[in-house]
């Protein structure tokens, strides 16, 4: 009992009855000044009668009350003894208010200072009667020690809270301090209370009642005061001391209730684009009063909320931002807040993804068929909170399909119409209010392949080439013929089209692809035939051993690999020459020239040219020319004259051993 009574009644003299005398209930009663149930006397106030200590309890008769020493309880305060064993004096009233007043008659020796109980208005064994404590002491000694103004809103953090130690009694002693563990948040010596050279807060100025007070911060690790910290976990016990020379030193203790760990098994139960529910193991009702959880966003804090008792462990945040992540500490928290749990949960996103998808070939061109699939909360109402914008124009969502319970998949049919227009397709969601997007580009080729080229390949082949002007993905190459379209597709820059149908013209367009076609690139016409003959045929340059033959090519794309150039001179004992040419196809030029050369000179010549690819040769065009004449060289021979009529004959000169045709004869003598 004497180990317990001090700690149950640490109440401050301050704090005097606001009525007094009460009308009711037993109270302490010095110099007109009400007291409360375990106020504190300095015996040097209580040592005439005229400042006893009146014990009072209105309404009663005084029949067999009496004053106590808590630590010899069977012994009470014999009022007339006035011995060093029992020093006290008393006074009584019966009624109308039964009183005992108590008050030194001489100094009070240091075995009987302490606890004193008075009873009334029966003696203390009575269980009935009513009873008030009082302390009285000899020096300065701790009227209280106490935690003031911690925090009722656990959500504000770090927390900030007072000690306050109030010395009562000697004006002198040599120090109060106030620390935690080794570490002294407050210490000042040699105080003397008449000059209040120490920085306390004077109460009560008869009784030398001063309070000191210390600021404390609390971050969650660290206790601090000043310039002062230290490192806790758990509850933390703070101690005042006071001392007076040659004197019993004074220590009173608090504690602050604070969570010595963190709530375990932190996890989310729930979430959607605003909500997150999380729970975690409650602790002991001993452990917690409740718990704190604060939200924070990057460095933000989002909320932070109180959770009142120690068995709530599941809440529901709310007025969360979508699609983003959050960190949630969760603490437990008793007069302080303690170790935190945290985990990090990112709430769904209204829209979740947007992708495209080809479902039918790329070959269908403005045909070809795309799905644009927009994941969304399940959180909205599809019908009516998701539409779309394909480059601008919108679009109804029609339709949609739970992928499970959080995820809904909007799905869009998109068409390349025109050709070469990059799609751009935005998925939009509402939800609070608040329009969410998220967008795909289907990209078309700036431009499509130029230069396109069709060459006959074989009997039953065309190759086709192209150059490109644009980033793309492949090709398609669709080509026509009666009325029937093929498509093909390369990743190459050429192609070979088989099984063709010979004699027929293919009308061939070449589109590159990225995700989306190009607009038709340049078209090329080829007949599956031999070529057409050439056109303007003629000659130049002619001398008398060579002729420069030119003609124009043929008018039709078909595919020429050769030109065979054949000259017969209109002498019969020479043969006629062919001479084949063999060409890149598609010259960049219309015309085309091939000279003949070792001729002889003044010889008529008649010159055909025939264009040719892998099917044959087209008709021949012709043309007749004369080289140029010079002097021959053969010299005839049996010369014969002929009498009567002077018949002068001869053998002619062989014209495959001359070199130009003899016209006429001169320097004929007889």
């Amino acid at each position: 009992m004497v180990l317990v009574l001090p700690f149950v009644f640490l109440l401050s003299v301050s704090e005097v009855i606001s009525q007094c005398p009460p009308s009711s209930g037993i109270y302490l009663l010095r110099d007109g000044i009400c007291y409360t149930n375990g106020s504190y006397f300095w015996d040097y106030n209580v040592n005439e009668v005229t400042e006893n200590i009146s014990c009072v309890l209105p309404g009663t008769s005084l029949t067999t009350g009496q004053w106590v020493r808590v630590a010899d309880p069977d012994d009470p305060v014999d009022c007339n003894s006035n011995s060093d064993s029992d020093p006290f004096r008393c006074t009584n009233v019966t009624s109308p208010n039964a009183t005992i007043n108590l008050y030194l008659a001489q100094g009070l020796p240091a075995a009987q200072e302490g606890w004193y109980k008075c009873c009334l208005p029966t003696d203390c064994s009575d269980p009935n009667t009513n009873i008030i404590f009082a302390n009285i002491f000899r020096f300065a000694e701790i009227e209280s020690f106490t935690v003031a103004d911690l925090p009722s809103d656990m959500t504000v953090y770090p927390q900030e809270y007072k000690l306050n130690c109030t010395k009562i009694g000697y004006y002198r002693y040599d120090g109060i301090s106030m620390s935690i563990g080794s570490t002294a948040l407050a210490s000042y010596t040699n105080c003397n209370d008449q000059i209040s050279n120490c920085p306390g807060t004077v109460l009560v100025s008869f009784s030398n009642t001063v309070r000191y007070t210390v600021t404390v911060t609390w971050d969650g690790m660290t206790v601090s005061s000043g310039s002062m910290s230290q490192s806790t976990t758990g509850d933390q016990m703070y101690q005042c001391v006071v001392e007076v020379t040659d004197q019993p030193t004074r220590t009173r203790d608090v504690i602050v209730k604070v969570p010595a760990t963190a709530p375990s098994s932190l996890t989310e139960v729930n979430k959607t684009t605003t909500t997150i529910t999380v729970n975690w193991t409650a602790l002991d009702s001993s452990d917690a009063d409740g718990y704190v959880v604060n939200v924070t966003s990057d460095t933000d804090t989002v909320q932070t909320v109180q959770v009142e008792g120690s068995s709530n462990n599941t809440i529901t945040l709310n007025g969360l931002r979508e699609g983003t992540t959050h960190s949630i500490t969760v603490r437990a928290y008793q007069q302080l807040l303690g170790p935190a749990s945290t985990i990090s949960v990112q709430t769904l996103p209204v829209i979740n993804s947007i992708n495209w998808t080809l479902v039918s070939s790329i070959t269908q061109l403005n045909n070809t068929q795309y799905h644009i699939d927009c994941l969304t909360t399940t959180d909205i109402n599809p019908s009516t909170d998701v539409y779309w914008l394909v480059n601008g124009v919108m679009k109804s969502n029609s339709m949609y399909t739970p992928i499970d319970v959080l995820t809904y998949n909007n799905t869009l049919l998109v068409y390349p119409d025109p050709l070469g227009v990059s799609v751009n397709v935005t998925c939009i969601a509402m939800i609070g209010g608040v329009h969410y997007s998220q967008s795909v580009i289907l990209h078309a080729p700036s431009s499509p392949p130029k230069n396109v080229r069709g060459f006959i390949f074989n009997a039953t082949s065309i190759k086709v080439n192209w150059t490109n002007s644009s980033e793309t993905n492949g090709y398609v190459i669709e080509y026509t013929t009666g009325g029937v379209t093929r498509n093909v597709v390369s990743t190459n820059l050429e192609i070979v089209l088989t099984d063709l149908s010979p004699m027929s013209t293919y009308t061939i367009s070449v589109y590159s692809y990225t995700d989306l076609p190009s607009v038709n690139s340049t078209v090329t016409v080829l007949r599956f035939d031999v070529p057409s003959p050439v056109t303007s045929l003629s000659v130049s340059n002619v001398s008398t051993t060579g002729i420069t033959v030119n003609w124009t090519i043929p008018s039709n794309d078909n595919y020429v690999t050769y030109y065979t150039i054949s000259y017969t001179p209109s002498c019969p004992q020479l043969s006629s020459v062919n001479e084949t040419v063999s060409v890149g196809p598609h010259q960049s030029t219309t015309t085309y020239s091939y000279t003949l050369i070792g001729l002889y000179s003044g010889m008529n010549y008649t010159i055909t040219v025939r264009a040719g690819n892998v099917l044959g040769g087209s008709v021949s065009v012709l043309t007749n020319e004369n080289t140029s004449s010079m002097a021959p060289i053969g010299v005839p021979d049996y010369l014969f004259l002929s009498q009567p009529i002077n018949n002068l004959t001869w053998n002619e000169v062989n014209c495959s051993k001359r070199n130009g045709l003899i016209t006429v004869l001169r320097d004929i003598s007889y």
